[in-house]
This record gives C-alpha cells, sequence and structure tokens, in this order.
C-alpha cells in the first residue's frame, strides 16, 4: 500500500532573536534561489524546532502526536499544512487536505459564519450548489444556528473553534490534520468532535493529531510519534509509546519535586512569615508552639517523595510540643497541586492523640493501598489543640507514578474482575 503522508528528513530551525531570525531566513532565500543546499548548521540564537523527522501514514491511519510544550508538535502540523516553509527534507502529502491548527485561520472576521462556509468550500473546488447541498449539517454540526449570520469576529472562542471543526470535517477530506485547538470547546462538543474522527476513520480519513490528552490519542490513533527538543525520541504503538512518555514524565517530576522538598527541609526550622492563606487553605507557620517537625513518606521501609499508584504508603511524622496541651488533634490533608483537595485522614474521627500533652510526638499512618493517580501532590499538616491551629502549612510535596498502567479520573480503585463465558458461545 502506497502511503499517502510521507515525511522523510525533516528539519527547522527558529532563532531566539526576532531580528536575527528575518536575516537568517533571507540569508536561505538568497542560498536558495542560487541552487545551492540548505545550510544545516546552527547559527548564533539558532535552535531546530525540528531535527531530522522522519515517519509515513497510510490511507485510514491515524497518527497522535505528544510531548511537551516546545517539542516541536505544532511545527510538524504547520509544515504538513504548508503553513511554515521546511529547511530541508522532503513531505509527500496525497489526498485533500483540511487542517484545524490555528483558531479560525482563514476566516474572514468581518464576514458571517455562514459566508464563511462558502469562502472555505470554494478554496477547494466545491461550487456552490455543492455546498448548498451541506452547509445545513455544518451549521446543526457547529451548534450556530441562532449565529451562523453574525460576523465571526463576534464569536467567543468556543465558537470559533466549533465552526472552523465542523467546516474542516465536512468537507469530505482525504488528511484532516487537527492541532491542540479542540481543547477550547466545552466537554461535550470536544465528544462529539471525537465521535465525529472515529467515523471519518471508518471511512478511510487518514488523521494527524496533536494533542496532550493521551487518553484521546490512545482510543483514536493507532500509532504516536513523542517529540521531545524537535527529536523524534519514539515512534510506534499508541499505548506503548504513551507508557514511555508517562514514564518520562514522572522521571521528570520527581527531580522536580525532590529539589523542591530538599530546599523545604533546608528552610523548615527558619523564621518565617506567615502567611494567612493559600490555595490549599489557611497557613500558620510559627513555631511557637512546636519543634522539630520531621514528616517522612516510606514505601517497604525506603523514604521517597514518589511511589506508584496502590503502592502500600506510611505516612512517618514526629514532633516536640513546647508547652503542655489539653485536647491535641492532627490532620493530613492531601491536596492535588492545582488546589483540588482530594481527602483528609484525621484523628478527629476518634480518640487517638487525647492520652498526648506533652513532650514528643511520633506516629506512622499506614495507607495500605494508595489509590490516587498519576499526578502532583501535596500533603498539609494541621495540628491543633481543640479547634485553635498550633501549626498548619505544606509539609510535603510528592509525586504519585502510574508505572505500568494507564489510569483515567482521579482514583483508580483497587478491584476484582471476573469474566464469565457461557461454554455455549465459544
Amino acid at each position: 500500500m502506497k502511503p499517502v503522508i510521507v515525511v522523510e528528513n525533516l528539519y527547522k530551525k527558529f532563532s531566539r532573536n526576532a531580528n536575527a531570525h528575518r536575516s537568517y531566513g533571507l540569508r536561505d532565500l538568497a542560498r536558495e534561489a542560487i541552487g545551492r543546499p540548505p545550510d544545516l548548521r546552527l547559527r548564533e540564537d539558532e535552535f531546530y524546532a525540528v531535527n531530522d523527522l522522519s515517519f509515513a501514514l497510510n490511507e485510514g491511519e491515524s497518527l497522535g502526536i505528544i510531548g511537551r510544550n516546545g517539542s516541536g508538535k505544532t511545527t510538524t502540523l504547520k509544515m504538513l499544512n504548508g503553513l511554515i516553509k521546511l529547511d530541508s527534507g522532503k513531505i509527500i502529502l496525497e489526498g485533500r487536505i483540511q487542517a484545524l491548527i490555528a483558531l479560525g485561520a482563514g476566516f474572514n472576521p468581518k464576514l458571517s459564519g455562514r459566508d464563511n462556509i462558502f469562502n472555505a468550500a470554494a478554496l477547494i473546488g466545491l461550487s456552490r450548489k455543492e455546498t448548498q447541498a451541506i452547509v445545513e449539517e455544518i451549521i446543526t454540526f457547529a451548534e450556530l444556528d441562532e449565529f451562523i449570520d453574525s460576523p465571526v469576529e463576534t464569536y467567543s472562542s468556543g465558537m470559533y473553534a466549533r465552526l472552523g471543526f465542523s467546516v474542516s470535517v465536512h468537507l469530505k477530506p482525504e488528511i484532516l490534520l487537527i492541532d491542540e485547538i479542540l481543547a477550547v470547546g466545552d466537554v461535550a462538543f470536544q465528544n462529539k468532535c471525537f465521535i465525529k474522527m472515529h467515523q471519518m476513520k471508518k471511512e478511510g480519513v487518514t488523521i494527524v493529531l496533536v494533542s496532550h490528552s493521551l487518553t484521546q490519542i490512545s482510543q483514536l490513533c493507532e500509532r504516536a510519534l513523542w517529540m521531545h527538543q524537535g527529536k523524534a525520541k519514539r515512534l510506534g504503538p499508541s499505548k506503548e509509546v504513551i507508557k514511555e512518555y508517562l514514564a518520562f514524565l514522572d522521571e521528570q517530576e520527581l527531580k522536580r519535586v525532590q529539589e523542591l522538598n530538599r530546599l523545604k527541609d533546608e528552610n523548615a526550622q527558619r523564621p518565617q512569615k506567615s502567611r494567612n492563606e493559600s490555595i490549599y487553605g489557611g497557613i500558620y507557620d510559627e513555631f511557637n508552639h512546636i519543634e522539630n517537625l520531621s514528616v517522612t513518606f516510606r514505601v517497604e521501609e525506603r523514604e521517597v517523595d514518589a511511589f506508584h499508584v496502590h503502592d502500600s504508603l506510611t505516612i512517618r511524622y514526629s514532633f516536640d510540643l513546647k508547652h503542655e496541651v489539653k485536647d491535641l488533634n492532627i490532620s493530613l490533608s492531601f491536596w492535588r497541586k492545582d488546589g483540588l483537595h482530594f481527602t483528609t485522614i484525621s484523628t478527629l474521627n476518634g480518640d487517638l492523640l487525647k492520652h498526648i500533652h506533652e513532650g514528643r510526638v511520633a506516629c506512622d499512618v499506614v495507607i495500605p493501598d494508595f489509590n490516587f493517580n498519576p499526578g502532583e501532590y501535596v500533603l498539609v499538616m494541621p495540628i491543633h489543640e481543640g479547634h485553635s491551629y498550633l501549626y498548619r502549612n505544606i509539609v510535603k510535596q510528592f509525586v504519585v507514578l502510574g508505572g505500568k498502567h494507564m489510569t483515567w479520573g482521579l482514583m483508580t480503585p483497587s478491584y476484582e474482575y471476573h469474566v464469565f463465558q457461557d461454554s455455549l458461545t465459544r
């Protein structure tokens, strides 16, 4: 089978200096005009946005391009669509192309949504009669019935996205290029778009999708391309590539959190200027009531800053009371890094610490099955006497790793899976 998309040894350079970038571009055009081969050596302030990239796709295949911001994903998509001139290499596309890369690209802001539909159709050679046959289908899919005759400059970003996607998929493309721009739409419309793309796959449309949603990539794409610093880090079956990419992200997050915890430990006993509140609630960080606070995470007796979903976690903490207390309680409050409160474990649910009034406090809290899904979290520790805080601050930042398992949503419960198959159906 002949591939419908072929990318061979693709290179694209940019300069971090805008003036230098224009100057370099003019020199490269002059070099090309006299028939000299491209010079791929990096000049001052230059970097490779795409560096020796190659892949091919057959008809009806879908490729998901993943990677961190700045890895070259969108630059690659723009070169495929002809929006950016490549510096070296070869791109071969066989078929009618539609792209949704830049929000509202190609729309005339002064014209209505309806007029822009006819303009887009005319650009690919459809007659007005042919467009008239599909225009209502485009409008209905975009959910813009009452706004379709308003100028698109009055549209919200979500309306732009809906119209752009609807136009792209209803003009019968053979190759569809989609960037992260779909994230602008609401969740219901995003789901609608992916149902439509699954339908297009069945009809033989070749799709290249750039997305940070690894779930969407795994559901839609047979293969995935992981780009890192402009290069193809890994190209292969989507689930395998996604697992390697997630392991890489876990490693990067672990290094960052270890450094943050190291700095926090260094500063823990230094006088701090009190802050009244944060996204994790009120902060009471003076050491007027306690001292020598220590909090560690342990998995199989190893001290860790990162661990896997379903690991058995022990939280070991200790501190000294600086004066006598009558009603000691301690809470362990878990928050996602973005400020979502997950849960709290608290001695307020019992009388565990009621007998402690002074001296050293030391406890282990064992969580046999830690089922938070992969991500970065913080542990906030309120120490209080009755309803008054003795101390309340972030005591630990940690990372939950996914390992070899894909996860969805907020938590992964432990479960048993029983498969029953009637012998008559075999």
